[in-house]
């Protein structure tokens, strides 16, 4: 048995690609009028007025209130053009999968096959063809304190097994690797096929859950939800209108509700996830249970627990293992989260197969394009799992991380996995959340006046099977109601936290319960209110879209002393970091490169400035308030630039944003 830890390889490729794509500009995609001009018919074919009776509001305001004013942008803006371009197509392999897995569908086995269709693709004669496989397996760190940085990521990869056209798989066979051999007469080997493929055995954990309160049944009083969450990386709303066209006409077209006024509130992906999944800000989560980097994360109360402890299923996928949410500089998981949990897989994925990168991200994992696998997951979990209740989370980066571009060549294939989840009959039982952390947070888009909004509205669509809409009319009716509404990740985290507390079918009373990070916050099943502000939906200041700003004069000595007070917050981080960021140089102030100043009158004023700094030449962006004649920063300063490899020396994922290594 060959045992693995996985390391942090290709960590500088991962950061050093980003680079690259950043400083090419998109010279390799071109401009494509066609693609422009599908997507604007499509959303003017399927656009959703904010005026009429199931959009209340102004005309050409996502959100309108006394408090928050959300303006629409047009998709297609002339500023914003530009960045509408063609890549590509990522292309795995030109020839079919020579073996694949097929469930058994009366016991929820699966059979390993030889697909021998396949077989003359490969030039060999299906006499040749010799075949094993071998399981993976994750080898789990130890669960009391002692434990190392990589315990979440060691796998082991047993002996190969020669099977001939078809093998069972049993539970314990979770993970599988195939190599596929052309065996001439004298009985020499050349490898002609490799890949890897995932199931969804029923464990015997598992199978005590299905034996116990986990079932569904036919009678509309006792019916439950399960959940499941779809998760893409990167996305804004505007920029799913643009490159996902198709996946957004089946959403609109077949009763998915969008939230157009759902609002970020943090930086990256792990404060937004955290939210939903905890209701815990990034502050609170760092204090009350991952106390460092080094900490495994454990010990957070993560939702999917809580549900798990009703008799739900859990699953958790994430596609991108050296980038992922819990991961990435950080120790992540020393005991499987939940009951599926796909990691070991991606991890010995990689490792053994011919990958295939596009800005460093994992797009192919041998032939097979690496959100195949996440989708296929999704629905073996759903349709092994059909007669029963189930939380699943899930997480895809590779195509939408690092591009505003790529995510147009997945339009098809997200559509088509839409109809297949429907197909399977899981939107009859499953409440679904369909959205991403945040847009586009560096680069040329970025920018842009659109840009910045981009950044801080990402999209969201919700599914409600029709038979919740019948029992709970008032629900749909608040949801429905909240879509012109200011909302939030902490929302979903209490509608996640109702459905948990209607599960608990012993007791029929409506608990009080709380969010940490955001009191005042509300199930979305509960009407949200109209005059909402920021700060009533755990939203701070440096992320709000609700406030208007005005571009102010970037000569004067108020916004010069207003970058400087944001460079001095820069450098006294770097500075508080100590032995950690020993090797990051002390920035100095380069130039104002834009200033705007919010617009209504309180009794202090609110900037939004971005500089640059030296050495390096990054660019930062920070709302600063002043209240008389002091500052104070709202939020984290954000980089606006990407880093590249100037950040190095340093392993903090928040200390990169800002160290230039000497």
């Amino acid at each position: 048995m060959n045992l693995k830890p996985r390391g942090s390889r290709g960590r500088k490729a991962f950061r050093g690609g980003l680079a690259v794509m950043l400083g090419m500009s998109f010279i390799a995609l071109y401009f494509s009028d066609t693609i422009i001009q599908e997507a604007v018919n499509i959303n003017r074919l399927f656009h959703l007025p904010t005026n009429d009776e199931d959009y209340p509001g102004v005309d050409s305001y996502l959100v309108w209130s006394d408090k928050c004013q959300i303006p629409t942008f047009d998709p297609f803006d002339k500023s914003i053009r530009k960045f509408v371009t063609q890549v590509e197509p990522i292309v795995c392999s030109t020839k079919p999968p020579l073996t694949y897995i097929t469930r058994v569908p009366d016991d929820a086995s699966y059979l390993l096959m030889i697909n021998i269709s396949a077989v003359p693709h490969y030039a060999v004669n299906q006499g040749n063809i010799s075949c094993c496989y071998s399981v993976i397996a994750r080898v789990n760190g130890p669960s009391r304190k002692i434990y190392t940085r990589t315990a979440d990521n060691y796998y082991s990869v047993s002996e190969c097994s020669n099977f001939e056209t078809e093998v069972f798989l049993s539970p314990e066979k979770e993970f599988i690797l195939v190599h596929c051999f052309e065996v001439t007469e004298r009985g020499a080997k050349t490898k002609v096929y490799k890949n890897t493929h995932a199931t969804v055995p029923v464990k015997r954990a598992v199978q005590l859950k299905l034996n116990g309160s986990n079932s569904r049944t036919n009678s509309v009083e006792k019916k439950r939800l399960s959940v499941l969450v779809l998760g893409f990386d990167s996305v804004s709303r505007l920029n799913l209108l643009r490159t996902m066209p198709k996946t957004v006409h089946h959403l609109r077209s077949n009763g998915w509700l969008e939230l157009l006024g759902y609002n970020k509130i943090g930086e990256n992906t792990l404060p937004n996830v955290a939210a939903l999944l905890m209701g815990l800000t990034s502050d609170q989560m760092k204090n009350q249970c991952w106390t460092s980097r080094y900490k495994k994360i454990d010990d957070c109360p993560f939702i999917w627990r809580n549900f798990s402890e009703v008799g739900y299923v859990t699953a958790y996928a994430e596609d991108e293992p050296r980038g992922g949410t819990f991961n990435y500089a950080k120790t992540g998981f020393v005991v499987p989260p939940t009951d599926y949990y796909i990691r070991p897989f991606l991890l010995a994925s990689e490792d053994r197969l011919n990958v295939k990168t596009r800005h460093s991200l994992n797009v192919c994992l041998g032939p097979t394009p690496t959100t195949e696998h996440i989708f296929r997951y999704i629905i073996d979990i759903v349709t092994v799992f059909e007669s029963a209740l189930y939380f699943v989370m899930t997480w895809i980066n590779n195509f939408s991380h690092s591009s505003n571009a790529i995510p147009a060549d997945m339009d098809d294939k997200v559509s088509v996995f839409f109809q297949e989840l429907e197909d399977t009959g899981a939107l009859n039982t499953t409440f679904v959340i369909f959205l991403s952390d945040h847009g586009m947070r560096w680069g040329d888009i970025r920018s842009t006046s659109i840009g910045w909004f981009e950044e801080r509205l990402p999209f969201i669509y919700i599914w409600v099977p029709e038979w919740f809409k019948q029992k709970h009319p008032d629900y749909y009716k608040n949801l429905k109601t909240n879509r012109n509404r200011l909302t939030s990740p902490f929302d979903l985290h209490l509608t996640l936290r109702e459905i948990l507390e209607m599960s608990r079918q012993n007791d029929k009373r409506r608990v009080a319960y709380e969010c940490p990070g955001c009191p005042k916050c509300v199930s979305l099943f509960s009407e949200v209110s109209a005059d909402r502000a920021c700060e009533d939906a755990g939203i701070t200041a440096n992320w709000c879209t609700c406030n208007k700003y005005r571009s102010v004069s970037n000569k004067d000595e108020v916004s010069e002393a207003v970058a400087m007070y944001a460079l001095s917050e820069i450098n006294a981080k770097l500075q508080k970091a100590g032995n950690s960021s020993a090797q990051c140089a002390e920035l100095t102030f380069g130039q104002i490169i834009k200033i705007k100043r919010k617009t209504t009158k309180d009794f202090h004023d609110d900037f939004i400035v971005s500089f640059n700094a030296l050495p390096g030449g990054a660019v930062f962006e920070a709302t600063v308030r002043r209240l008389n004649s002091t500052f104070q920063l709202q939020g984290e300063v954000s980089r606006i630039s990407m880093y590249g490899n100037q950040s190095d020396c340093v392993d903090d994922a928040d200390l990169k944003l800002y160290c230039y290594c000497t």
